[in-house]
């Protein structure tokens, strides 16, 4: 390179390069705004901006912020415990719920009115309750309701001072006290019994884990066939969720819908595809359907279902565990249902008949092939509290072990289906049940059974429901006419009985 092009290089052509690379830059720029201007029908939003420069130095430089007093309260973030549903809770007599843990209910308005207690939960009306025992309850009306405020009572006085009921399993029993009061249409607004029932929620509401879960506390009893705890935890899940979908279905306290729709959805992601729901909601575990499980499933969505839930899928979720119900009736045609496929020995039985049947109606499905058999098949059956080999009607051998559990089925699946099923069960039904009563409101478990072990809440608890079947859910699917009181007290002739479905 000669020396001219060398200072060319040196002197003339950086600066000038400089110059030339810069306009070719302006040019493209220019050429994009140019390019990107709006058409002349469209807006043309105008920014100013203002360029301020912080003075030096920085660490000196301070910030001022307008109207400081309208800025809000910075509140502590908290870390929430994760709780795992499989351990088994410590064995305590009391649990204290603090007023961070659970909701106030101290200004909760009485919530009965035409809105909320409405379709089958109408007769938890005082007028309604009234009329159900006319036409239900017949002749035993008086009887039954002077046991079932004994049994209020009795609850009421029994139950612990952080609102729960027990001693064993704490979310069960208190969501069974709970299911009581609420079929006597008690919420947390009635006069006698509305302390017992807010703090009966608050305490299920607190019991509650970030999952939708409700922990479980108390005694825990050892029966010989149970599953352990994955078994002992779905009961009570389901138990409460039910107590707090119909809470929210009668009263619409606004925060229950959340507990209710965050538990509901434990239970919906549970649901195997044969419709069925296996212990602990394990998916990946065996496939089968458990009537038992899914007869308080059943019960609880369809309360959920009464109450608005907002869950995705939950009548599809009752329709494929209906299914799955239907599933198990007995193939040999004696119209009775199975507890489970996978259990053996666990022949059809009455009991679970009970509880197919309840769910079937319940869902829609009372006149159902399977819903009628299993009726005929349960119209075969009395009602007797003692197991007496002598009386040649006794059928207490038919319901096994656990006759309140069996009878609390049998009591609804008949009352829903026709005069002709309902009024042979009630006259035996409302006075052994009634007149088997302890003086101070509480039953003691029927001769012979296993349910002793539960406690007496669980032995109280269902004889008052079942005595609260002639207005906790009114027959949604045929009236009952009223019960004439000099019928006499015998049964038809069940071989010429033929079951009558009316419009």
């Amino acid at each position: 390179m000669n020396k001219y092009a060398r200072f060319i290089k040196d002197h003339i052509w950086g600066p000038t390069g400089s110059i030339i690379v810069h306009l070719i830059i302006l040019f493209v720029l220019v050429r994009y705004v140019v390019l990107d201007q709006p058409a002349q029908d469209e807006a043309v939003v105008e920014i100013e901006m203002e360029v301020v420069t912080p003075p030096e130095p920085l660490e000196d430089f301070d910030v001022e912020l307008d109207d400081l007093d309208d800025t809000p309260d910075v509140v502590e973030t908290v870390d929430i415990p994760v709780v795992d549903p499989d351990t088994d809770p410590p064995v305590m007599d009391t649990l204290e719920v603090s007023a961070a843990e659970a909701p106030d209910f101290s200004n909760i308005a009485e919530a009965e009115s035409p809105i909320r207690f409405r379709d089958v939960y109408a007769g938890r009306t005082g007028a309604g309750r009234d009329e159900g025992l006319r036409v239900g309850a017949g002749r035993f009306g008086e009887e039954t309701e002077a046991a079932v405020m004994r049994a209020l009572r009795w609850l009421k006085a029994h139950q612990y001072a952080d609102g729960s009921w027990g001693p064993e399993y704490r979310s069960a029993m208190t969501g069974l006290a709970l299911l009581t009061f609420l079929a006597h249409g008690e919420t947390t607004g009635s006069e006698e019994f509305g302390d017992a029932v807010r703090r009966g929620l608050r305490y299920l509401v607190a019991q509650q884990d970030v999952r939708g879960w409700f922990r479980s506390a108390g005694r825990i009893v050892h029966q010989p066939g149970l599953y352990g705890a994955s078994q002992r935890r779905v009961y009570e899940h389901v138990i409460a969720t039910y107590a707090i979908a119909e809470a929210y279905g009668l009263t619409g306290i606004p925060f229950l819908r959340y507990t209710m729709e965050d538990a509901v959805q434990v239970i919906l992601d549970g649901q195997l595809e044969n419709g069925g729901w296996a212990y602990g909601f394990d998916r990946d575990g065996p496939q089968h359907i458990d009537v038992s499980l899914g007869g308080w499933i059943i019960q609880t969505l369809k309360a959920a279902e009464l109450a608005e839930a907002d869950n995705r899928g939950l009548r599809m979720a009752i329709e494929n565990g209906i299914y799955g119900i239907r599933t198990m009736t007995d193939p040999m045609g004696s119209g009775l249902f199975g507890y489970s496929g996978r259990v053996p020995g666990h022949d059809p039985d009455h009991t679970m008949t009970g509880v197919a049947v309840l769910a079937m109606q319940l869902t829609g499905y009372v006149q159902s092939e399977e819903a009628v058999a299993g009726v005929r098949a349960l119209s075969r059956l009395n009602f007797n509290w003692a197991h007496d080999p002598e009386d040649p009607r006794n059928d207490r051998d038919k319901v096994g072990r656990w006759p309140l559990y069996a009878w609390y089925y049998i009591t609804q699946a008949r009352f829903q289906f026709s005069r002709d099923v309902w009024r042979p069960w009630n006259r035996q039904f409302a006075p052994g049940m009634s007149r088997t009563q302890n003086p101070d409101g509480s039953w003691c478990p029927p001769p012979g059974s296993v349910e002793g072990a539960y406690g007496p809440v669980y032995n109280t608890a269902f004889p008052a429901l079942m005595l609260q079947v002639y207005y906790r859910l009114l027959p949604t699917f045929q009236t009952i006419p009223e019960v004439e009181e000099d019928d006499p007290l015998t049964d038809p002739d069940l071989d010429d009985f033929t079951i009558r479905l009316e419009d």
